[in-house]
């Protein structure tokens, strides 16, 4: 970025006066992407300048990704002019308004993620109020993109409604870029703060109190336009009228994904003493079924001010209006003191997308001293029509469905919805897809919209006999959009297997444990002539968890109900899983099988205070309640209804730890098909738990006090048993010596109110870090707590003349009371810079002789080098220090002792 910024200085120093550089009002960056290479794309710089500035910009430099690969972009609006070939001279489009667009193409070498595209110009128009020194603040604009195999073509929004619009003084101020995607991504819109020289946010910019931004319509309002902000910089307000810009990120989303963005830099230019309001548009979301024609009357009438009253013009930009085939019109119109245009759009199934149209409608007064406007931007969302299906039909335990052949041939495929129930819903107008609360599971996606069959064998498992199934599948298109739901079509497979009604526990017991079976007959197999009477039962059997049956009984005759009592079972431990198999007699051929059936399994969890339950079942009818009992400690038979639930867990609370509470529970269900007896009712067996605590505690709060001149730490700590588990009995100090090092316990002290410590970790030094954890009376220990560090405060200071004249009084050279202090490398010189002394003692203990020779030093200043190896918490740290020290040793030495 370096050369960027090098160049930017360079271009702005050339630029130094006022009446040259201050230019730019507004723009934005914009790009389509050449559909036979994904790597190019033509991009289009549009700018809004002072026309009055002599700063004119026939082209601009344009740089892709970074600062080391650039283009120059030539204007191309306007007639020809000073500019030299081929750059035209811009649009005046508004008094001393300049709209400039510069066009050129780039091919990328690769993918590339995020790419930036960016323009940058030395300088904006002068005295934008919310902007310090605007006129020498250079005007940046950005785009992103990115290429990807993944993302494939993209084109950025395209922006409808110009940056550029006036407001009146403390009077609703709205703005919509009408940006307008052609590939149908979906947008979201975020304010930010304008940029400078390489992409830096302005600084000191300041958003007017009042400024917002609708993330999904893509409004920008401005409640009261001028009223009282405070600047960011220097607590100053801005001014109540004048120009502002503003700056805005335009999303592009897909799939998810953010692609790309297009920044806009806008302008608002306030006015003082406005003597009208601004007029009102009524509009309102809607959606259209792809192939019908949307016809909307937009109304909108001028508010009076001080009983004067103006005439209203209407307009309209959007997406729908851009579309190659069957765009959208809208008839202009202007009226007194109201008006009503007619919005039309003959939609086609082209336009099905996932992401919604974006229509602004514009109303502007033609007051004669200033131009107020009200605009509403709306979503139309085009939805594909709902495929019809035509039957449902049961194949012994299948379902086949048939539907038409879809009419949206830019579909590319289905999904397949089934529910149990014959479903009665009627869908709002405008829904698509399967809501998550209309009961519906997905099934199956076919891919291609050619197949207009589906047999369901509920993945190879096959239906439930007893069960009504609803039907209802909706098209899919390439971005995913969904088409309304289909209508519903209800069948329930034929009655030609015994059909299960009861798999209840009826003794808990390890060994001679009993479930009772129960089933009816069929019903519809008597007109099958290849199978004549008689008839037997074949009963299997198997724990849940394996995966083959058993055979346990067969039974002669098939009644309108059958019972089988099954014993010797462990229905204390195991869950147990039954098939009913319905034979001839004759030539024993199968006829038809139930579908499998399970014991309830409860499930006790012990817990502080509590036990959980939770009820577990294979079976093929619904459970929609359960009823929940407890045992009587006393009388082991006796159990009482303690609560009703439709969920398939309960909880007990307010229990009592180290006591034993028994359970068991009924589920009550039904099938779908109306003619088979309910409610079916099932018990489990009987399950108990002991509640134990098993909650830890929270962590306490530690605090540490370093105290270094008494070589002692205090710990302080809060303990939050009021808030998680109330039974804490002790609490464990942890402690480490150096940074990051494992820490130890160092101490247990018992009691809840034992909330402090003085502590001292070693006779040189007070640096570690310390946590604490809670103890409960159940040995439970909470997380630690946060890790406290301290750290020692080493001293150490050297005096600056000693006398070793054998007074006894100040002999040596030593240091000071220090503290922290592991050794040192001391290091002792005379004036001519030979070494006369060294000592790793910290007290050093000069006496003044060289220890070269063992003579005495001449009295003098000798200089010294002196590393400390300081205590800390981070380890033994150096510090190095430097100095002199006065020897004087006469007698009349004037140097106090």
């Amino acid at each position: 970025m370096r050369n960027f910024k090098i160049f930017i200085t360079l271009l702005m120093l050339s630029f130094t006066f006022k009446v040259w550089a201050s230019h730019n009002r507004a723009g934005e960056i914009t790009f389509e992407c050449d559909t036979n290479n994904p790597k190019r794309f033509y991009f289009t710089i549009t700018t809004y300048t002072k026309a009055s500035s002599q700063a004119d910009r026939c082209f601009l430099t344009v740089y892709f990704c970074d600062e080391n690969d650039s283009a120059t972009f030539y204007r191309v609006n306007g007639q020809t002019g000073t500019c030299q070939s081929p750059a035209t001279m811009g649009e005046i489009i508004a008094p001393d308004i300049r709209k400039n667009i510069y066009k050129g193409e780039h091919t990328f070498s690769g993918s590339i993620l995020n790419c930036r595209i960016m323009v940058e110009d030395p300088n904006r128009n002068a005295d934008i109020g919310n902007i310090p020194n605007s006129f020498e603040t250079p005007f940046f604009l950005v785009t992103t993109l990115t290429i990807s195999p993944i993302i494939g073509i993209n084109n950025s929004p395209v922006l409808l409604n110009p940056p550029i619009q006036n407001a009146c003084y403390c009077k609703r101020f709205i703005h919509n870029p009408g940006a307008y995607d052609p590939d149908g991504d979906s947008l979201s819109y975020r304010l930010i703060k304008p940029f400078t020289s390489g992409g830096q946010v302005i600084p000191c910019y300041t958003t007017p109190s009042g400024v917002t931004m609708d993330a999904v319509t893509g409004d920008l309002v401005w409640e009261c336009p001028g009223g009282p902000t405070t600047s960011t910089c220097g607590n100053t307000q801005l001014p109540n009228s004048g120009e502002f810009n503003f700056a805005f990120v335009i999303e592009e989303w897909r799939n998810g994904i953010l692609i790309g963005t297009v920044e806009r830099d806008m302008q608002v230019t306030v006015v003082q003493g406005c003597n009208n309001n601004p007029p009102v548009v009524e509009a309102a979301d809607t959606c259209i079924v792809a192939g019908t024609r949307l016809d909307m009357l937009i109304h909108a009438h001028d508010v009076a001010y001080n009983d004067s009253i103006d005439n209203v013009s209407t307009s309209a930009t959007g997406g729908p209006f851009q579309l190659p085939i069957n765009p959208a019109s809208f008839l202009s119109a202007s009226g007194f003191p109201s008006v009503t245009s007619q919005f039309s759009w003959q939609t086609i199934c082209d336009h099905v997308r996932y992401a919604a149209y974006n229509v602004t409608f514009l109303a502007v007064d033609d007051n004669p001293i200033n131009n107020l406007s009200d605009s509403k931007t709306i979503n139309i969302n085009v939805i594909g029509p709902a495929p019809i299906l035509n039957a449902v039909t049961p194949i012994g335990k299948n379902m086949q469905l048939n539907w038409q052949l879809y009419g949206c041939l830019n579909a590319v495929g289905y999904k397949i919805f089934r529910k149990i129930g014959c479903d009665t819903t009627v869908f709002e107008y405008c829904q698509t897809g399967m809501p998550s609360n209309a009961g519906y599971q997905f099934i199956k996606q076919i891919n291609g919209i050619n197949t207009t069959s589906y047999l369901d064998d509920n993945n190879g498992l096959g239906l439930a006999n007893g069960q009504e199934y609803s039907y209802r599948l909706f098209a899919i298109f390439p971005d995913s959009a969904e088409s309304k739901p289909s209508n519903q079509k209800c069948a329930l497979l034929k009655r030609d297997c015994p059909v299960i009604t009861k798999a209840s526990i009826s003794v808990t017991s390890i060994n001679s444990g009993k479930d009772t079976l129960q089933w009816i007959r069929p019903t519809e197999f008597d007109s099958i002539v290849a199978y004549p009477p008689p008839y037997k039962y074949l009963i299997h059997r198997k724990k849940i968890q394996d995966p083959n049956f058993a055979l346990i009984d067969s039974t002669l005759g098939i009644g309108s109900t059958s019972y089988l009592l099954d014993t010797l079972l462990n229905t204390e431990a195991e869950q147990y899983e039954y098939r009913i198999d319905f034979y001839t007699v004759n030539n024993r051929t199968l006829v038809g099988q139930s579908n499998p059936a399970s014991t309830v399994r409860l499930e006790a969890i012990a817990g502080d205070n509590i036990v959980t339950l939770n009820f577990k079942y294979l079976v093929p009818w619904t459970n929609d309640t359960f009823f929940v009992y407890k045992q009587n400690p006393l009388v082991p038979n006796d159990f009482s209804l303690i609560a009703t639930t439709t969920s398939r867990t309960f909880t007990e609370s307010g229990l009592i730890n180290g006591k034993q509470y028994c359970y068991k529970v009924l589920t009550k269900g039904k099938y779908s098909d109306p003619t088979i007896p309910q409610p079916l009712l099932n018990f489990s067996q009987i399950a108990c738990a002991i509640p134990k605590d098993t909650t830890s505690p929270c962590a306490p709060k530690l605090s540490v006090d370093p105290n270094c001149m008494k070589l002692f730490n205090k710990l302080n700590w809060v303990n939050y048993s009021t808030t998680c588990a109330d039974d804490v009995v002790s609490y464990v100090v942890y402690f480490t010596s150096t940074l990051g090092g494992d820490l130890a316990v160092i101490d247990t002290l018992k009691g809840v109110s034992n909330t402090s410590l003085l502590n001292t970790p070693d006779s040189l030094s007070i640096a570690g870090c310390y946590a604490i954890a809670a103890v409960d009376s159940f040995n439970n220990v909470s997380r630690m707590s946060d890790t406290i560090c301290v750290d020692n405060c080493p001293y150490y200071i050297l005096p600056n003349v000693f006398t070793p004249d054998g007074d006894g009084v100040n002999d040596k050279f030593n240091a000071f009371p220090y503290m922290f202090v592991k050794d040192v490398e001391m290091t002792i010189f005379d004036r001519w810079g030979a070494k006369v002394f060294e000592t790793k003692n910290p007290k050093i203990s000069w006496d003044g002789k060289n220890s070269q020779t063992g003579g005495q030093c001449s009295d003098g200043t000798f200089y010294y080098v002196c590393t400390v190896n300081e205590i800390r918490l981070q380890g033994i740290v150096p510090r190095v220090i430097q100095g002199f020290i006065q020897k004087v040793a006469s007698s009349d030495s004037n140097f106090s002792k």
